[in-house]
């Protein structure tokens, strides 16, 4: 069969692709992939994307592990995260409208990733849903998904859209969940903590691009196997298990859909400083990603003509251009350029870049330091310092 080539996209408006993944069963996938706009515009044709979609949140895995699906007819090589993920989220009577970066983005095509980095927050807000792939079930991570999807069921039958994460009614109701669970299984309880925990460890909360993906999804449902739950009901777990997140992953909490995004520190600062102090520690197959990943979520730096998504630049640069963003602002270019040379001269300016080794057979993820500035004295004096 012959291999997929991408057809152009059309980079001068909003246009993206979609994919539609045709019911089936079996271990060969297929699917269509097609392009539509975000928006329209005056000039013909004046087309918008009224097409309903979710969009998928996951991680890539090893590139070096991988399977074949049917695009068009034609062969496309995926990840095997991304081929499992396929499997469980394909109907068996319907087909289903998706968005997924590493089929309907042409990876190899600068310009074009650059293109949709800068569209992809939009993406995610139109998406009617988003799916937070978190991989396969274990007895354990059925065990809690199971109880918190007969918590939000049991929801349906109390006025709760309004309660606060810490409302006591929340503990009331999930002990009233727990009771028939815990006449199957003893030891539930131990159980439940233990499959939180391990979802929680799961890859996808490292994961830098998810950042965007949760911020902006207006519905969202976290999926493991074959088994599901509104991301509302599953960022309540720490609170109703009595379990407590790292800070990163409590982050990444705070801002899924429902009341936790509106009582956390996400309701109060979004700017990009505060969003590497808190996902500082994110993690990323291309190094750029770790700033170029912030910007659609970042409250100031969103159309920051210092900082775009741009892969044509170096790593290195991309790094520089985050500093003279978080230290400069919005200055006069030439007041910054003149400012930047005085930077470099003072030989003052540090960027620390540490790698953490994948699986065998993978690449190496990068975690991006946070970035601490000081100014000292009268002179431009940055550093970025790795803070663990």
């Amino acid at each position: 069969m012959e291999l997929f080539e991408y057809e152009s996209l059309d980079l001068k408006r909003s246009a993206f692709r979609l994919i539609r993944l045709l019911r089936g069963e079996g271990s060969d996938i297929d699917c269509e992939l097609f392009s539509t706009y975000l928006e329209s515009c005056e000039e013909d044709p004046p087309y918008k994307n009224d097409i309903p979609y979710e969009a998928l949140s996951y991680t890539w895995g090893s590139i070096t592990n991988t399977d074949n699906i049917i695009i068009n007819g034609r062969e496309l090589s995926v990840t095997l995260n991304l081929y499992i993920a396929l499997q469980y989220l394909r109907s068996h009577d319907q087909d289903r409208i998706l968005w997924i970066d590493a089929i309907c983005i042409n990876q190899t095509n600068i310009e074009e990733r650059g293109h949709q980095v800068r569209h992809m927050g939009k993406i995610y807000k139109q998406a009617e849903r988003v799916i937070f792939w978190l991989g396969q079930g274990t007895y354990e991570t059925n065990a809690v998904l199971d109880s918190l999807r007969q918590l939000q069921e049991e929801s349906t039958k109390h006025t709760c859209k309004d309660w606060k994460s810490n409302d006591e009614r929340w503990i009331e109701l999930w002990n009233t969940v727990q009771q028939g669970f815990r006449e199957k299984d003893y030891h539930l309880l131990q159980k439940q903590c233990e499959g939180l925990e391990s979802l929680l460890s799961r890859s996808w909360f490292r994961r830098v691009w998810i950042l965007q993906e949760v911020a902006h999804a207006k519905t969202a449902t976290v999926c493991c196997g074959t088994r599901s739950v509104s991301a509302r009901f599953f960022s309540l777990a720490p609170l109703l298990l009595d379990v407590t997140p790292d800070s990163h992953c409590q982050a990444v909490l705070d801002i899924m859909p429902g009341p936790t995004r509106m009582e956390s520190w996400w309701s109060r600062s979004q700017d990009l400083f505060t969003l590497i102090e808190y996902f500082g520690g994110s993690q990323a197959y291309d190094e750029r990603d770790l700033i170029y990943a912030l910007l659609g979520i970042s409250a100031d730096a969103n159309n920051s003509e210092v900082l775009r998504a741009d892969y044509g630049k170096s790593v290195q640069d991309v790094i520089r251009d985050a500093i003279r963003f978080l230290y400069f602002g919005h200055i006069d270019p030439t007041l910054l350029s003149l400012a930047t040379k005085s930077l470099y001269r003072s030989s003052l300016t540090k960027a620390s870049i540490s790698t953490r080794q994948m699986p065998p057979g993978g690449r190496h993820y990068t975690t991006l330091s946070k970035i601490n500035m000081n100014q000292w004295c009268d002179c431009c004096y940055i550093e970025a310092r790795e803070l663990t």
